[in-house]
This record gives structure tokens, sequence and C-alpha cells, in this order.
């Protein structure tokens, strides 16, 4: 015991260091479980991916009208470079529509096909009962503070508030 406070006395950064590498880990974990168990339900019940889910979720949220891909590709957790692929597998199962852009040619816009509103209608409903089934046992007070602390910690990564990594003590 007086090794471990003599060594935080002499390094309190390193103590820093370790709980924030101890929250990033849980955050981790967090998130592959609950892709894990979300994208599994949607395969079992709707022969379907997380990220087409989330493609129909951008879409509906957009407001059902044509997209730009490059927006949508901004907005959807897939990786960028799979959306392509992902979008002309969708559009073969006419969960989607996809056209050219009407003012530039070069590039292309997407929407919601009908059967792609009614699948996705369904999925929601399923996934919103799956995600407050998951939480019943947090209070609401809990959910709404767990959100707040999410926000704060992808704010501050997506201000590029986190410094850059000084090679040199790598």
């Amino acid at each position: 015991m007086m090794q471990t406070v003599m060594a935080e006395e002499r390094h309190p950064a390193a103590s820093d260091e370790v709980l924030s590498l101890k929250v990033w880990l849980q955050l981790m974990k967090c998130a592959k479980s609950i892709e894990a168990e979300v994208g599994g339900r949607l395969r079992r019940g709707y022969g379907q991916s997380l990220s087409r889910f989330d493609v129909l979720a951008q879409l509906e949220r957009l407001g059902g009208d044509w997209v730009a891909i490059g927006e949508l590709a901004r907005l959807v957790m897939a990786a960028s470079g799979n959306i392509t692929a992902l979008l002309d597998r969708m559009e073969g199962e006419a969960l989607i529509e996809r056209r050219a852009s009407p003012n530039d040619r070069r590039s292309f816009q997407v929407r919601m096909s009908m059967a792609g509103r009614q699948l996705f209608a369904k999925m929601a409903a399923d996934h919103a009962r799956w995600i407050d089934t998951a939480l019943a046992d947090l209070p609401d007070a809990e959910k709404e503070r767990l959100v707040d602390l999410l926000v704060a910690v992808r704010r501050r990564f997506e201000a590029d508030a986190v410094p850059p990594i000084d090679e040199r003590t790598v």
C-alpha cells in the first residue's frame, strides 16, 4: 500500500491516465456489446445489419426526401468506404431508390422506398423496445446523467479538444 501511494505522489498524472484508459475501455466494451446484441437481433428478426438499419434511420430522420450520398455517408456509422456497396445491395433489395443528382450528374442521391419505409417502421419499433428493456433497470435520472456524460465525451473528440500525440514520447 505504501508503494502505491508513493508512486501516485511521484506521478499523479499516471493515475489520471489509468482512470481515463479505464473509461475508454468500458466505453469500447459497452459499444461492442450493444452492437453485437442489436445487430444480432436485426439479423435474426429481419435479415438486416445494423449498418442497413442506420442507413434507413438516417433517411427517415432526414424526412424521406432525396439526400446526397456524400451527406448520408457523413451521417451513418458505417465506414464511408463501404457505403457504395451497402447502398448497391439495399437498392437491389428495393429498400432504397437512387438517382443522379439533378444539380450535378456526377453525384447521386438516395431515398427510402416504400418497402424500405415499411421495413424500417417494424425494425424501429422493435429496436426501441429492445433498448428500453435493456435499460429498464436504470432510473431516468441516471439515464439523463449518462446521456449528458456521453455527449460531453463525444463533443471533446469531435471538437478536436484532444491534444495531438507527441510522437517523441511514444
